[in-house]
């Protein structure tokens, strides 16, 4: 099988080298969470969970949109912290490790299988790890929804790059990390799909 060239293949970012990007992501996380407090101020300890998982969240969709990288030094501890949630919620800690490896799992066999299809990575292992990180702090029947959120993203953002000019093929690279992440904060905010 041969070697591709992750720089031949195309990238999608859109609004890339704009400060609207940041400031859209700040709109983007704060309309869910309105929807979560419109009952009122959640209690502290939602509050500040929601809080570290947001920036969490927006830091690593950020990085992602610039770099197409996920780093260890913020998913790991994310995947940590979401267990950690799930012991001062007292929501079940052994049921978010498993769901938390159970999010690790399928996403590398997405990837297995996509690298035995087409011959070339088509998700990242930092992807992975996300999704892992969204296990522990969701759960994991929290995980499908999580999954649709960022793949309806994902093609609503490659329809904008289509209607903007920008080239979108089979080979495009998208930072599926960030939607990963806008999903998992769509499913904090408002629950799993039902």
């Amino acid at each position: 099988m041969p070697a591709v060239n992750e720089d031949a293949l195309r990238r999608v970012a859109v609004g890339a080298d704009a400060w609207a990007w940041p400031a859209g992501l700040a709109v983007l996380y704060a309309v869910p969470a309105l929807a979560l407090w419109r009952g009122g101020v959640p209690d502290t300890v939602v509050l500040l969970l929601s809080l570290i998982l947001s920036a969490a969240l927006i830091a690593l969709s950020e990085w992602d949109r610039t770099s197409f990288r996920l780093p260890d030094a913020i998913t790991i501890p994310l995947t940590l912290a979401g267990i950690g949630a799930a012991a001062l919620m007292g929501t079940g800690v052994a049921w978010h490790v498993v769901s938390a490896a159970l999010g690790l799992v399928l996403i590398l066999l997405v990837d297995w299988g996509y690298r035995a299809w087409r011959g070339r990575a088509g998700i990242g292992i930092g992807d992975a790890k996300l999704f892992a990180a969204s296990g522990a702090w969701l759960g994991a029947e929290a995980l499908p929804s999580v999954l649709l959120w960022a793949c309806v993203a994902a093609l609503a953002v490659l329809l904008v790059a289509h209607i903007l000019g920008r080239r979108v093929a089979a080979t495009t690279a998208i930072p599926f990390g960030s939607f990963l992440a806008f999903g998992t904060w769509l499913v904090w905010c408002l629950g799993p799909l039902r």
